[in-house]
């Protein structure tokens, strides 16, 4: 089998996506039979990726111009590699992809959306063509992957059909443990990763902890993108840190008592996962694939998004203990179902499913892994 792996955009999730996933799939098929196509200045996003496996494309920005470059690209790329089989990733992606070989194509095509476009706050008008564009284009791949159940939720809300998606949750690798930063304070350590936007909450995270300075301190990695110059930034008891890698967020989470993930909207939620895996504590919005993540009094606490009131008090409430103990729990959490080496064979099980000629047998959905874990509520 020979993998093409397409995207639009290689920044975020979809870039730590690839990362964990082409390694893996390059044991289980070859070097030689794994690549991806992403843009040229997204490529360092994708970190231990073997160079033979990548091939870039130039985007200057989102365009018609550059989607038709992208095209270009794709086009070229599959007369040269020869496919198998092509996993689009995200909407611009799965979209020029399925326009350009809606039907007859030599290869099995799969999508996977990484978040719908039409689930996140904007106008209804807006979001109801996205709905009616994933609609008409969910018959024009093989398979539909969605990472998250709340994602399949709205695939089957706006009228995807069941048999069309199958759910394959993400995961990221483990691996030996992280070296603590240098974080010496006597107050609870509360760490933030992500972009300093609006969509992530950091300012319903700062509106949080501004009455608790004198209790809490908070490090915040990332910088704001959306909108600079409108983002909040600090107050007292406030680091930023700026963009870290992989290996400085994994210390810094490692020092940190609880990662705190205030997101409005969101198709997973990675952050969580990553602060399961270092054994930290995780205060995480109800919204999305967050809450089929944090399993609320077990692994971390789940609060309404957009809070602050409801996110201070839960703060405020616990001593280092309790956190430690939600800590430990969220990395039995993480080890039992969400591992990238789980996700991969999940992926290999579609592609192979698909492979076989009898891709019209739906695949059916794995189970909501929130179920496998006793919904008790403790409280601080």
């Amino acid at each position: 089998m020979k993998i093409l792996h397409v995207a639009e955009t290689a920044k975020g999730g979809v870039g730590t996506y690839l990362a964990e996933l082409l390694p893996l799939q390059a044991q289980s098929f070859g070097a030689r039979n794994v690549r991806m196509l992403v843009p040229a200045a997204h490529a360092g996003h994708v970190t231990g990726v073997d160079k033979q496996m990548v091939r870039c494309w130039r985007r200057s920005g989102r365009s018609p111009l550059n989607l038709l470059r992208l095209a270009l690209a794709i086009r070229t790329e599959v007369a040269r590699f020869n496919p198998t089989l092509v996993h689009a990733h995200s909407s611009f992606a799965g979209a020029v992809l399925r326009m350009m070989y809606p039907s007859e194509r030599p290869f099995r095509l799969v999508y996977c959306p990484h978040g719908w476009g039409f689930d996140r706050p904007s106008s209804h008008a807006k979001n109801r063509m996205l709905a009616m564009v994933e609609r008409a284009l969910a018959s024009k791949c093989d398979e539909i992957i969605v990472i998250s159940e709340h994602e399949r939720s709205e695939g089957l809300r706006i009228g995807i059909p069941h048999a069309s998606m199958s759910l394959v949750l993400n995961g990221i690798s483990d691996g030996p443990p992280s070296l603590p930063s240098h974080w010496e304070d006597e107050r609870l350590k509360v760490l933030f990763v992500g972009r300093l936007d609006r969509q992530k909450g950091f300012d319903t995270l700062l509106d949080a902890v501004a009455p608790l300075a004198d209790r809490i301190c908070v490090r915040a990695l990332g910088e704001a993108v959306a909108d600079p110059r409108k983002s909040r930034t600090g107050g007292e008891g406030i680091q930023l840190l700026g963009w870290r890698s992989l290996a400085e967020i994994a210390g810094e989470i490692a020092a940190a008592d609880v990662v705190v993930v205030p997101s409005r909207w969101e198709g997973f939620g990675l952050v969580a996962l990553e602060a399961m895996r270092g054994s930290c504590a995780v205060v995480a919005s109800d919204v999305g694939g967050l809450r089929e993540i944090v399993v609320d009094g077990v692994t971390g606490r789940l609060v309404p998004p957009d809070a602050p009131g409801r996110l201070m008090e839960v703060l405020s409430h616990g001593d280092r203990a309790y956190w430690k103990r939600l800590g430990k729990e969220g990395r039995r959490r993480f080890v039992s179902f969400f591992t990238a080496e789980r996700m991969n064979a999940d992926l290999v099980q579609v592609y192979l499913h698909l492979e076989s000629g009898i891709a019209d047998v739906p695949l059916g959905p794995r189970p909501l892994l929130v179920r496998e874990v006793p919904r008790s509520r403790r409280r601080a």
